[in-house]
């Protein structure tokens, strides 16, 4: 099994942050900004040019807007299951500003239909439900994340790990570190941030991937942060 992580393209919020530094006026589900359509697009492209190098055979998509629209600006090279699955969300779940006290809290998040009708070429996964993928009205405890993380990934070597599929995750720069932490038993993350620019590309192998002489039941972290079909004017200086 190979796991191609992608980060989404700079939405909104990405760019306000970067402007301001300040999340005030942060939307729940912000879509991708205009630079970020550019990223969705660069990353297409190269995808396009190294079908062979990846080549994904299944494609996975947190429920976020953002992340769907990334994935829809390169899903169509590839003929193969395409799922929004829920458990790839960012840390935190969908969260907005409490127009009262400002404070983060829980915001619905798309619903089935509203997914279905805005990106109908992907299947939506059984946990989403018709009240919005979220439909919590507290933030996502900080203890429950790399736990998610540990579940997904137990999910996918259950599923796949003795196999040669090719697999894109299409999620967050958050959830990405939780990842992270759980492949390198880091079970308790302080002091780390494993940085991952906005359309970047992380990949990891298990099992027949690595090829006859490895521990097949060993990961092998092949590279982070993989961007250069962005090049100087597509990334934000951070």
């Amino acid at each position: 099994m190979k796991i191609f992580f992608i980060r989404h393209a700079e939405s909104v919020n990405n760019c306000l942050w970067h402007q301001y530094r300040d999340d005030t006026d942060r939307l729940p589900d912000p879509p991708i900004s205009d630079l970020g359509r550019q990223q969705a697009a660069a990353l297409a492209a190269f995808l396009a040019e190294h079908r062979a190098e990846f080549g994904f055979s299944r494609i996975y998509i947190s429920p976020f807007l953002r992340t769907l629209q990334t994935a829809a600006a390169f899903e169509a090279l590839y003929d193969c299951p395409k799922m929004v699955w829920k458990p790839l969300h960012e840390e935190g779940g969908c969260v907005g500003n409490d127009p009262d006290t400002g404070e983060h809290v829980g915001a619905p998040g798309m619903n089935r239909a509203e997914i279905s009708a805005a990106f109908p070429q992907f299947t939506i996964g059984p946990e989403i439900g018709d009240q919005g993928w979220w439909n919590r009205p507290e933030v996502e405890p900080r203890a429950e994340r790399t736990g998610r993380a540990d579940q997904v990934i137990r999910h996918l070597l259950a599923q796949f790990g003795g196999t040669t599929e090719r697999i894109a995750l299409v999620s967050h720069g958050g959830f990405f570190g939780r990842f992270v932490d759980v492949l390198v038993n880091n079970i308790h993350p302080v002091n780390y941030w494993f940085e991952s620019e906005n359309a970047a590309i992380s990949c990891f192998s298990y099992g027949p991937e690595r090829g006859d002489g490895f521990d097949l039941e060993r990961w092998r972290i092949e590279y982070l942060n993989r961007c250069e079909w962005l090049g100087a004017a597509l990334r934000r200086e951070w």
